[in-house]
């Protein structure tokens, strides 16, 4: 009883913070709490979510492997669980494919200081090919041009998927995360993202971010600001959350609006099972998202409804301190 109280306090602590931010999440690791080391650690797992009732939310799912190198900026050995208080630096690389797209991504960070709250800041370079999916959008209801709400569905976009060659995107991403270790091996993050998109399509620059799941312009930015929250429940399971609020850029040509600043949040509520020292992970989250202004939304509120499954497994190395013995 204790524990699911101190969850609820969790919880509302984060939303507090957050303010009216706080409704949602699909990008953080929260296997990484458990399963990094310092040094190297190699991944593989995968992702799908999907609404209750298909409408305007596309279906996401991908696979993926990652690499991540752990350098620790004090005294102490590869192989080494993570801490509470924590610094690295850090280099991580990453393929991913998807039904709709494929690629790699490749990043910094630093954890300079062994504190706690932990502060990290990094950069990511993302690369990717669409195969065949990336479809001319509508960015901004005018009169006679369509609406937002027509095209940014499910519907228009598996009926109108192979109709556009393959399109070459790039992603810079620059992120700081704030996080506050708690007692056995508990957690509560701020995260915040500034991406900058760069996609070649013919469609005068309308396009789409399936990762994120939202229109964007060929040249656009893409503002994310995540909370998320891990509290442990017994050695092998935990309590997660996930906060997240996204917003792209508004541009004007000529007194007019060519593309209207869109935005949504999500809100995920689940929990964790990891065994054999973290190395293996399952998260199961069911929660909802909503996008901000309501013009731009024609579904029910079944179609928000959520549900999120994600498996990521580690491969050992011989000199972790743990025994990691298969």
């Amino acid at each position: 009883m204790n524990k699911i109280n101190d969850l609820f306090k969790i919880i509302l602590l984060n939303v507090a913070l957050l303010g009216s931010l706080c409704f949602g999440v699909i990008s953080v690791d929260q296997s990484n709490l458990v399963g990094f080391r310092y040094g190297p650690n190699l991944s593989w797992g995968g992702m799908v979510n999907t609404p209750i009732v298909w409408g305007q939310w596309v279906p996401q799912a991908s696979v993926g492997m990652r690499y991540t190198w752990l350098e620790p900026l004090s005294p102490l050995n590869y192989g080494d669980p993570i801490g509470n208080l924590s610094s690295y630096l850090k280099m991580d690389g990453s393929l991913e494919l998807s039904p709709f797209y494929g690629g790699f991504r490749a990043g910094l960070g630093i954890r300079p200081f062994k504190v706690n709250p932990q502060i990290e800041v990094g950069f990511t370079y993302e690369s990717y090919f669409y195969f065949k999916s990336n479809l001319e959008m509508v960015n901004a209801d005018v009169k006679g041009g369509g609406h937002i709400a027509e095209s940014w569905n499910s519907d228009y976009i598996f009926e109108n998927i192979g109709d556009s060659d393959f399109d070459y995107v790039q992603l810079f991403d620059i992120n700081l995360e704030l996080s506050f270790s708690l007692p056995h091996g508990g957690l509560i993050g701020l995260g915040a993202h500034y991406v900058l998109t760069d996609i070649s399509t013919d469609f005068e620059g309308k396009s789409y971010d399936y990762e994120r799941n939202i229109p964007v312009f060929s040249r656009d930015y893409i503002v994310e600001i995540q909370s998320f929250g891990r509290l442990p429940l017994t050695e092998h399971v935990a309590a997660v959350y996930e906060c997240l609020y996204l917003k792209t850029g508004l541009l004007r040509s000529g007194g007019s609006v060519k593309k209207e600043s869109l935005s949504y949040r999500m809100g995920l509520l689940g929990a964790h099972i990891s065994w054999k020292d973290g190395l293996r992970n399952f998260v199961v989250k069911a929660g909802m998202w909503s996008r901000d202004k309501k013009r731009f939304y024609n579904g029910s509120f079944a179609q928000q409804l959520l549900i999120q499954l994600e498996y990521k497994g580690y491969f050992s190395f011989p000199f972790h301190s743990s025994n990691f013995s298969e």
